[in-house]
């Protein structure tokens, strides 16, 4: 059974390796139809734009599961 996934855009690999000094981590609760954490990373750009860096379904907020997503 998969509990905790993470996943990212090539490209926006490609954007977080070029600008990464600003990150926002948003968490959307039991919201979605397996009532699982939704983890989204926003990066900013130098030009002040924002993109998708990644998204993580975590089954909860647990320390692991979080440094999980974050690494």
């Amino acid at each position: 059974m998969v509990c905790d996934i993470f996943w990212c855009h090539p490209d926006a690999v490609k954007l977080c390796n070029a600008c990464n000094l600003v990150f926002l981590i948003d968490g959307t609760y039991k919201t979605n139809r397996y009532k699982l954490l939704l983890l989204d990373f926003v990066g900013v750009t130098p030009m002040g734009m924002t993109f998708s860096a990644g998204f993580a379904y975590l089954e909860g907020e647990y320390v692991n599961n979080v440094v999980l997503a974050l690494e």
